[in-house]
């Protein structure tokens, strides 16, 4: 076995041991007896100068380094000065920077304190004034609380892979400073709300509260089903559907949520349509880059967003390479190194999940599926078929995941995003444009803003019509076992693909 082979199977076999730490607990007797037996075949094979028996044992090591990663990491977020607190139900009084650009809705503020000479976060949810922004050092008094989970759904850990590890209702704040918080934050934090205020500026609603969500991720205003709402609508036989469940029912869901996927798309759809425009495909490859990167750091760096941008940063390099296999080889370094800094996240972070998976059926899938989409138009100016192509591709590998977690199968997903395509890179790249010139001329922006309001309403009306039609989405509860077996079967599928992707390069070249 080569040593580039083991060091890839070692990279797997990581990932395969944070895996099962995240379910399963072994005793630390036995992690200790398998690291024995694993130096065991290590100095076998090498006394008996057996390379593969060497290969076996150093990736059992990198298997049970994964495994003992994820355990080290987990007492790390169960078993802190914060956790303790909050399991004790603690009131006090403590002062905090707020290390997070505050969430404001309607209702509340939910603002991230970092308590001072205390390593950890706290998810605290204030009233709408006074208003707090990132970097305010604060005087706080209340109660700690450990994160409940609601609907099966596991709120504690979701916040923990991010470094919260409590949450405070209403505690009593006071501003002592400003701009204690890291500079460099504050200044991209100030552009993505300067950009908000020049969208809504130059928009009505709700297209400008669309393009806010699909740029900069603040889905707060899109309007949404309360569980009231909901309760009566299917007592009556029927199912609320404002917005967001427009858009989810619809399967646009993506486009409404700076999400893993979401961005792997964005830089995949935005490569074609430069592409499709006549730059060089180098020219491509640095302008995606350089309009991801800055996206990303607009919406304020967070790190499902900079884990999503480095792989499709990757993926782009990788296409440049001209290889699947070199492409996914690449991608799972990628994640290792991620999962290593944070082993959390391979559960518990959906947003890594969907972003890996996004990337694998981009590199797998769109090139076959455009064999099946020769009637989508493709241009020597615009390549409808190729940003189709992507965003299916990346949807396949992703639903299945998708109805795990939420418990629905838009029915009509692929249809809508068929008559979406032409719109996405438009709203994407035009809408900063537009963005950017509120910013210097709101007059301007008004005077051009037509374009981009008639491709936001265009979004909108087909997300209503999809979610409209009978049976958009069927709920279904998927089980962990299914999950396994259905990407056990695509993985296979794709294996197959990419062998026969190799028959037919060697064929090529008799």
């Amino acid at each position: 076995m080569k040593t580039s082979e083991i060091f890839f199977y070692g990279c797997m076999a990581v990932c395969g041991g944070v895996a099962l730490a995240s379910l399963v607990e072994i005793s630390n007797m036995l992690i200790a007896a398998l690291f024995g037996a694993a130096f065991f075949v290590v100095i076998t094979g090498a006394i008996f100068k057996k390379s593969s028996v060497i290969a076996i044992g150093l990736i059992l090591f990198c298997f049970l380094f994964g495994f003992c990663r994820f355990n080290f990491a987990w007492r790390q977020a169960h078993i802190n000065e914060i956790i303790t607190a909050s399991q004790n139900a603690t009131s006090g009084e403590f002062e905090a920077v707020i290390c997070g650009d505050p969430i404001v809705n309607a209702q509340n503020q939910q603002i991230i304190v970092c308590p001072q000479g205390v390593k950890g976060k706290i998810l605290a949810t204030v009233g709408v004034y006074p208003e707090y922004h990132y970097g305010d050092l604060v005087k706080i008094f209340g109660t700690l609380e450990l994160p409940q989970s609601f609907n099966e759904f596991d709120y504690q850990n979701y916040l923990a892979k991010s470094g919260i590890y409590a949450t405070m209702e209403k505690p009593q704040i006071s501003l002592i400073a400003e701009n204690e918080g890291n500079k460099i934050f504050s200044a991209l934090f100030s552009i993505k709300h300067s950009l908000e205020k020049s969208i809504e500026r130059s928009l009505p609603s709700p297209q400008d509260n669309l393009l806010e969500a699909i740029l900069l991720g603040d889905q707060t205003k899109l309007t949404s089903c309360s569980a009231k709402e909901i309760k009566t609508a299917q007592a009556a036989g029927g199912k609320c559907a404002k917005l967001k469940e427009q858009f989810n029912f619809s399967g646009l869901r993506h486009l409404a949520a700076v999400s893993g996927e979401h961005i792997t798309i964005m830089i995949a759809v935005i490569a074609v349509f430069l592409i499709g425009a006549g730059l060089s495909r180098r020219q491509t490859f640095w302008v995606t880059l350089i309009f991801i990167w800055a996206f990303i750091a607009m919406i304020g760096l967070p790190a499902s967003a900079v884990r999503a941008g480095i792989m499709g940063s990757l993926m782009l390099i990788a296409q440049r390479l001209g290889r699947t296999a070199d492409a996914f080889r690449i991608l799972v370094i990628a994640a290792v190194l991620m999962i290593l800094q944070n082993p959390l996240v391979l559960r518990f972070d959906q947003g890594f999940q969907l972003s890996f998976l996004a990337v694998i059926g981009m590199i797998y899938l769109s090139k076959p599926l455009e064999k099946y989409l020769q009637f989508i138009p493709k241009t020597s100016w615009l390549d409808l078929r190729g940003a189709l192509c992507a965003t299916l591709a990346a949807q396949a590998l992703t639903l299945p995941l998708q109805i795990f977690s939420f418990g629905y199968i838009p029915i009509y997903a692929a249809f809508a995003n068929i008559m979406a395509a032409p719109a996405v890179p438009f709203i994407t790249i035009f809408g900063f444009v537009l963005a950017l010139i509120g910013i210097a001329s709101q007059m301007i922006a008004q005077v051009i803003m037509f374009p981009m309001w008639l491709a936001l309403s265009y979004l909108l009306a087909i997300a209503k019509f999809f979610a409209g039609l009978p049976f958009s989405s069927i709920e279904i509860q998927m089980p962990f076992c299914a999950i396994v077996l259905i990407y056990a079967a695509i993985t296979a599928f794709l294996y197959y693909l990419s062998y026969k992707a190799k028959q037919n390069f060697f064929l090529e070249l008799r």
